[in-house]
């Protein structure tokens, strides 16, 4: 015993860095008793203070006792008491186990512990020894977070547990089979036959542990509000996208509801990320702005509401055509020239912009120009061209985007020809002076118009003087304002840019030297006016009277008779009321 390897020293160094490096009591399984590890450092560090290496080596070979150590510690045995059946072994507290090879036989001294006094807290450590020791060692990871060194004294067959960062190593040990006298090892030669006490004696050094708190599940969304905007019974608006996210921990399940009847989410549930689509529906609603909320919501996380706007416009007033005049007409003449342009104006009676079109349906018709924008002017012109006499019809039609079409009819008149003939070119009259005026003549008119008639002569007179179509005109002569001679003058006729001119002479002679002499009875009567003088040329066939005489005159000679000619004449009387009398006798004279 007194004979150890002269690396004890080194050994029972060692075995006071594993000692020293726990941090925390180890209650072991069937025991009631708790050691201290920095005791059990104390106890082995105060026997090797000042000493020589043989004597260290000496203290390290020998049996613990009870005997009194330096500065005033006392060794004693430890007292165990059991609680319940002592375990064999201490299993493992995660699923994974690391274990060492079996320890050999070797003496081991009995237990002892130095107990030392601490102002802040208690350590213990213990060894348990029964005969010669003999089992295994096991390491195995442990849930504490605390590194524990202890041995615990128990009979044999008994376990040793080192528990420490994590870890726990347990030895078993027995009885050694021939039932001699156990030798002490060297740590130096346990190390090395064991490697996996390496890391029980030194371990590495480890941050300490990060508690990990559970996150629950939070519910993040983006954007965090929307607005929609449709125009009044227009289309619906188009959809938005709302993304849900999961900003906490664990596992987001969640829901989507509104409070909206215009709004539509799709999908209304989901786990984890997702989108939800939102629609928002015009129908019937009126002009205005609605006001919803989204409210997303989920197990073990708050709710969150993202509100919603939705803004119906009016609809915007659109364009209208106004045109003026609302109709158009043209008249020409067949054959003729073109007749004189139109101006159709455009206007917009409406909202907006008005951009318009004009087109017509006439091959006679002409438009320019044929679009616009805003109010404008458009040309119109009608072709004669080879139409024949009638009247024609066609539309203009204007129309602009977004607004109804207007449309402006348009007739084209077509007349024929002007036509006017007068039957006459010229005419000629023959009278005598103070004699009966010539018979009146009669000119025809045929036209197809309206016409006039004119006369150059004061001695003319024409009736009717205005005529339309086919008709008849009298020309007449007043031989009391012609002179003797030769009198000329002129009967136009015009009609639709024609005239017709008839050239008229009167012959007025003297008076011949042949002549009459008529005398009758004095009329009596009181109202008696005057006579009356009628001369003709047949009988019977009186005209206008010749002469007029007072009511003192009963004696009248007629001049210029004609030779050749027999000439018949009477006489009447008048009152002053107009009323005549019968003619009287009928008298004649011929002229030879």
């Amino acid at each position: 015993m007194r004979h150890l390897n002269p690396s004890i020293n080194q050994t029972i160094g060692l075995l006071s860095l594993a000692v020293s490096m726990t941090t925390a009591p180890c209650l072991l399984p069937g025991s009631s008793f708790v050691t201290s590890t920095a005791l059990a450092q104390n106890t082995i560090s105060s026997q090797l203070q000042g000493r020589t290496d043989v004597e260290k080596r000496d203290i390290a070979s020998r049996p613990p006792s009870n005997t009194t150590l330096s500065q005033g510690r006392t060794r004693h045995r430890l007292i165990r008491k059991p609680l319940r059946p002592q375990a064999r072994a201490v299993a493992p507290s995660t699923a994974s186990a690391n274990t060492a090879e079996p320890l050999p036989s070797a003496a081991a001294p009995a237990s002892e512990t130095t107990t030392e006094d601490s102002a802040s807290q208690s350590k213990s450590s213990s060894l348990a020894t029964s005969g010669t020791p003999q089992g295994s060692l096991s390491i195995v990871p442990t849930a504490s977070s605390s590194f524990t060194s202890s041995v615990a004294q128990q009979p044999s067959p008994g376990m040793a547990s080192v528990s420490g960062n994590g870890f726990t190593a347990a030895a078993s040990r027995g009885t050694t089979s021939s039932g001699g006298s156990s030798s002490p090892r060297t740590l130096r030669r346990l190390l090395s036959e064991m490697p996996g006490m390496t890391q029980l004696v030194s371990p590495p050094s480890l941050p300490p542990p990060t508690l990990v708190e559970s996150i629950p599940p939070a519910i993040g969304a983006s954007p965090t509000s929307l607005s929609f905007t449709a125009t009044q019974g227009g289309s619906n608006p188009a959809t938005q996208t709302l993304n849900i996210s999961n900003t906490g921990g664990g596992t987001l399940t969640w829901s989507a509801g509104d409070n909206a009847a215009w709004l539509t989410l799709t999908p209304a549930s989901g786990s984890g990320n997702g989108t939800v689509t939102l629609t928002a529906t015009t129908g019937t609603l009126p002009v205005g702005t609605y006001s919803g909320a989204i409210t997303l919501s989920a197990t073990g996380a708050a709710s969150t509401t993202i509100p919603v706007t939705f803004t119906v416009a009016a609809a915007p007033v659109p364009p209208a055509i106004g045109a003026s005049p609302t109709s158009l007409s043209f008249t020409a003449t067949q054959g003729g020239g073109n007749p004189a342009s139109q101006t159709l104006n455009v206007s917009n009676t409406g909202g907006g912009t008005l951009t318009w079109n004009a087109a017509d349906t006439a091959a006679w018709l002409t438009l320019g120009p044929g679009s616009g924008t805003g109010n404008g002017t458009v040309t119109v012109s009608a072709a004669t061209g080879t139409l024949a006499v009638g009247t024609y019809n066609g539309v203009i039609t204007l129309s602009a985007t977004g607004t109804s079409t207007v449309s402006v009819p348009v007739t084209f008149a077509i007349t024929a020809a002007p036509s006017l003939t007068v039957d006459q070119t010229s005419l000629s009259f023959t009278a005598t002076q103070g004699g009966a005026g010539p018979a009146n003549q009669t000119m025809n008119v045929t036209s197809n118009l309206s016409w006039t008639v004119s006369k150059t002569g004061s001695w003319l007179t024409v009736s009717p003087a205005s005529g339309s179509n086919n008709g008849t005109t009298t020309v007449a002569i007043d031989v009391a304002t012609a002179t003797v001679g030769t009198n000329t003058g002129t009967v136009t006729v015009t009609g639709g840019g024609i005239t017709r001119t008839v050239n008229v002479t009167l012959t007025l002679n003297a008076p011949l030297s042949s002549s009459a002499t008529l005398t009758w009875t004095a009329n009596s009567e009181s109202d008696l006016a005057g006579y009356k003088i009628y001369r003709a040329t047949g009988s019977g066939t009186y005209g206008a009277p010749l002469a007029v005489l007072p009511t003192t005159q009963t004696l009248y000679q007629a001049t210029g008779l004609e030779t050749g000619t027999t000439y018949f004449f009477v006489v009447t009387a008048y009152d002053s009321a107009g009323n005549e009398s019968p003619y009287s006798n009928e008298v004649s004279k011929s002229i030879f």
